[in-house]
């Protein structure tokens, strides 16, 4: 598999994480040492511990700015739109995210799926909590229903925003199994009702 190239006008501590998390996503926490991490960003080990301390605070450091680049992208924004409108603008703000950063998803995917019970339960905890704060303040604005259960919403959004996230590559695998086009199979997101 060939590498992404790192963007050397990065500071060396933006270059150190864009590494680990490609690092991470490809090979799990467990599988990168701050070796691999520090070869691959031109960096010394010692800058990795300056900068974030840990191991584990290089994976918090990574997971703030995932989380953060996600939040950002699903913050709305919309003024004068219709329930419907409003969040087919936040599931495509999404897409458009995971387009744009292809290791997010792979970070999701290896961290979640794969260490869900151990390294990946604290993102997917913070990744529901994130959610959880989005349905509340779509709540507040009138734009997500309040005769649900928020909770209900969240699982919602989860299973179906996160879902297309994390099963794309199953679902492109099948298509080539049946011999054909992947992209007639794109997972879309559903339009979420307000009754």
């Amino acid at each position: 598999m060939s590498h992404p190239v790192i963007n050397v006008d990065l500071t060396a501590k933006a270059r150190i994480r864009q590494v680990a998390l490609e690092l991470f996503a490809l090979n799990g926490s467990d599988g990168t040492s701050m070796r691999a991490i520090s070869s691959r960003a031109g960096v010394t080990v010692g800058l990795i511990t300056h900068h974030f301390g840990t191991k584990a605070g290089l994976i918090q450091a990574v997971e703030d700015d995932l989380l953060d680049g996600i939040a950002n992208a699903i913050a709305y924004q919309e003024t004068d739109e219709s329930v419907d409108g409003v969040v087919r603008k936040l599931d495509q703000r999404l897409l458009d995210h995971i387009d744009a950063n292809p290791l997010v998803a792979a970070y999701l995917r290896r961290m979640m799926l794969i260490e869900g019970n151990g390294a990946g339960a604290d993102l997917t905890e913070r990744f529901t909590r994130m959610a959880l704060r989005q349905i509340q303040d779509l709540r507040r604005r009138g734009i997500a229903s309040t005769s649900r259960d928020a909770e209900d919403q969240v699982m919602q959004v989860m299973l179906v925003q996160l879902g297309q996230v994390l099963m794309q590559p199953f679902v492109d695998q099948i298509a080539g199994h049946l011999g054909q086009d992947p992209q007639r199979y794109q997972l879309s997101l559903r339009k979420t009702r307000t009754t």
